[in-house]
């Protein structure tokens, strides 16, 4: 009878996990999944949705950037939880990532008042700030050593899929955006499932590295180590990146004069550019990070200058998105990368680093919204410009090679 009950523990116990050993594409194709809708849907997608938002609630611009920052302090609690347990407990951390987008996003789409669309906002945002600790150490374990840093640059991309899906959603359903968002829901609810059944057994020989038995604490100063420049960078390229993800629809739509379907499309433009990531991801990784963290941030200043200053040339508008979600991804990536070669743990690295970039976004989201209701779009985006050029020269390192991923 006790060898029975033994064998329907087991059986419960890896319910969730595949039977056999899955190619490590196959589990970097569900993480792909996981980040898409958690960071480009049920997170960025607040910004994509902010002119239907502010029509059915009373959203001003700053009002709007408050409650973006409002989300983004709250991403950095998740990402905290994250960066405290997603070493020894990714599954649960993942657990929790699909578990707030979805109810998150429910809440969204059930909302018949300003508050109960306030805290599915802030609940569908939380659920980023676990993800992305959780897939840096599932990646990890998943994943031979030669392949980790391209194929953490392959999920990270997923945010740019994720809002190429956000595109297309706003494009067929025009104004049933509810209906989007229990979409999304359902969404965040299978991915996260992808992932728990993709995922190989924790239980395996190896697969909890030598000296990682405790949870890293955020007030140990091992927890900062080697970090010091990223931590700046991420924290002032955060506030310069705003712009676009808070208002930029908002901007091609009041400052271009774009319809309702171009602004649209040029969202889906930028989430190409993000998507596009995945295919440099071999070269991010081979190179080093003094080349690439400049060029990533460069580019991304670049791309926010055109899209507050050109926001009604076409071509231009598109061109800028692209280039925006391009840039962008690829700067988180290195982030990653330099939280993976640098930081003891890196799961806790990352979740330090994005921690701080977040944070820089919960401060530019609040300054660009006065900016944008005092001045011009124009000025508003070039001083968010300015902000991601100087994290260029904030976080350059001086002697760091090539990205050695653990």
């Amino acid at each position: 009878m006790s060898w029975d009950k033994g064998i329907t523990s087991v059986s419960m116990k890896r319910s969730l996990q595949s039977p056999v050993q899955p190619h490590p594409l196959l589990f970097a194709t569900s993480g792909v999944a996981l980040i898409a809708v958690t960071y480009g849907l049920a997170r960025l997608g607040y910004g994509l949705f902010l002119p239907a938002f502010s029509a059915a609630f009373p959203l001003t611009p700053a009002v709007s950037g408050l409650l973006a920052s409002g989300a983004s302090i709250l991403y950095c609690v998740s990402a905290g939880v994250g960066f405290r347990h997603a070493s020894l407990r990714p599954r649960g951390v993942a657990g929790l990532a699909g578990l707030s987008a979805a109810l998150g996003s429910l809440g969204i789409a059930a909302a018949s008042s300003t508050p109960v669309f306030v805290g599915g906002v802030l609940l569908a945002g939380m659920g980023s700030g676990f993800a992305s600790p959780a897939m840096v150490e599932l990646v990890r374990r998943n994943a031979d050593p030669s392949a980790r840093g391209r194929l953490q640059s392959v999920v990270n991309a997923g945010t740019g899929f994720g809002v190429v899906l956000a595109g297309a959603l706003s494009l067929v359903l025009g104004e049933a955006w509810r209906v989007a968002w229990v979409l999304v829901a359902a969404l965040a609810a299978a991915s996260t499932l992808a992932v728990l059944r993709l995922d190989r057994d924790s239980g395996r020989p190896g697969a909890r590295p030598a000296g990682r038995q405790a949870e890293p604490s955020l007030v140990a100063p091992s927890a900062f180590h080697g970090l010091a420049r990223p931590l700046g960078g991420a924290l002032v390229f955060g506030a310069g990146s705003a712009a676009v993800w808070v208002y930029g629809r908002a901007t091609f739509e009041q400052a271009g004069g774009m319809s309702v379907g171009l602004s649209a499309g040029a969202w889906m433009a930028l989430g190409l550019g993000g998507a596009g990531a995945a295919a440099v991801s071999r070269w991010l990784a081979g190179q080093p990070i003094r080349v690439t963290w400049p060029l990533s941030t460069l580019m991304t200043a670049l791309a926010t200058a055109l899209v507050g200053t050109v926001p009604g040339s076409l071509l231009l508008a598109y061109a800028a998105a692209a280039a925006f979600g391009l840039a962008y991804m690829a700067a988180t990536s290195v982030l990653i990368l330099w939280a993976s070669a640098v930081a003891t743990d890196s799961a806790a690295g990352t979740s330090v680093l994005f921690i701080a970039l977040v944070l820089g976004q919960a401060a530019g989201a609040s300054l660009t919204g006065l900016l944008l209701e005092e001045g011009t779009a124009a000025v508003a985006f070039l001083v968010a410009a300015l902000a991601c050029a100087a994290s260029a020269v904030v976080a350059v390192p001086t002697t760091a090679g090539t990205a050695r991923v653990r």
